[in-house]
């Protein structure tokens, strides 16, 4: 049985207890070379230099005063906007996004940004019941999402008659693959129940724009804002009635919607590879670029792929491996020789390093060693 939840009363009181504590106190966040950053008070301070006593154990140390970051009073814990914060430095804000994550949020916003951190594991976050909750809502209706975003761009799309575009950028293993791959994915739903003809301003198609060292999607012209929704743009009235949501999105998807989503596979097994920090990660950039109708359905799309990572196939870290296509040739042929007329002259050059053990092993299966 879930534990019951304090009363707003007990809450109240435990923010002001807390406030209160801090308050007593001049604190600060102390670099640390372990944990990045701990927390602490000054007690002391003589020209540049100051004593702090540490929260955790009472431990005192002396640092320079500019090595100190101000922290924030206790009610920004978790604020939801980083901008929020009336000391916004390094030390708060990886405080900040510490608490949330720890809370389950993976997500958060850094003004006209959205901050979001690799949870390493299946969320229930991207359910159609959460497409429903995003769409035709303000960003502050809302918990951040990377569906908000999705939803900001397409709303300004429609209200703006301009392409959008959406820059999902991070280092390996930030999750820039799995984020391009919800933004189409909260596209392609809500474009489906989008069945209200309006009249573009502009003759080029509405598009909307993505990609993956640079992951971008992006919205354009004359987009309607949501079902059961009236909306003048420029003088332009636009009535919007959709399906609702008594379908699944999988159910809705017409064949366009359905030929988006499932070429991301296809980009995947050529472009992506095994690496020490990711298993699945992008070893190319790609631009994505969605075009939309006058009605708001998807009129089709085109992905541009760029910086190609060519020299995986041939050197590469003993610890990674090569493009996940080669290996799922493997998985399907049993072995390089029945494959050998599809692979031609490349079979050397194709895959493995093979001094090595992984070099040798595709997917359980051992590869012999080529003369």
């Amino acid at each position: 049985m879930p534990a019951p939840r304090p009363s707003q009363s007990a809450e109240a009181a435990r923010a002001a207890a807390a406030q209160a504590e801090f308050n007593e106190k001049k604190w600060v966040w102390v670099p640390d070379d372990k944990d990045g950053y701990l927390a602490g008070w000054v007690v002391k301070e003589e020209d540049d230099m100051g004593e702090v006593v540490m929260a955790a154990g009472g431990e005192i140390r002396k640092l320079p005063l500019y090595a100190l970051s101000k922290m924030n009073p206790p009610k920004f814990d978790r604020v939801d906007d980083i901008a929020d914060l009336t000391f916004l430095n390094e030390a708060s804000v990886v405080h900040n996004l510490r608490l949330r994550y720890g809370s389950g949020s993976i997500y958060t916003y850094s003004g006209l940004f959205l901050v979001a951190i690799n949870p390493y594991q299946p969320l229930p976050l991207y359910s159609d019941a959460i497409v429903h909750q995003y769409r035709g809502k303000r960003r502050d209706e809302n918990p951040p999402h990377i569906f908000a975003i999705a939803e900001r761009a397409w709303v300004n799309m429609g209200e703006e008659r301009e392409n959008q575009s959406i820059l999902i950028t991070g280092e390996s293993g930030a999750g820039k693959t799995e984020s391009t791959k919800k933004v189409i994915q909260y596209l392609a739903a809500i474009a489906t129940d989008a069945h209200a003809p309006i009249t573009p301003s502009h003759s080029q198609s509405p598009s909307l724009v993505g990609s993956n060292s640079f992951n971008t999607v992006v919205p354009a012209v004359g987009l309607p804002r949501s079902s059961s929704f009236r909306k003048h743009a420029k003088g332009t009235s636009v009535s919007v009635s959709g399906s609702g949501f008594s379908l699944t999105a999988k159910g809705r998807l017409g064949l366009l919607e359905r030929q988006i989503l499932q070429a991301n596979p296809i980009l995947e097994a050529f472009g992506n590879a095994q690496t020490q920090r990711n298993n699945n990660s992008s070893r190319f950039g790609k631009f994505i670029r969605i075009s939309f109708s006058p009605d708001g359905s998807i009129a089709g799309a085109n992905i541009d792929w760029y910086l190609l990572e060519k020299s995986r196939v041939v050197v590469r870290s003993e610890a990674e491996r090569s493009f996940h296509v080669f290996y799922q040739l493997m998985e399907g042929g049993g072995s390089l020789k029945g494959i050998d007329d599809t692979l031609g002259h490349c079979k050397r050059a194709l895959m493995f390093n093979r001094n090595t053990a992984a070099g040798r092993r595709c997917r359980g299966l051992r590869i012999p060693e080529q003369e």
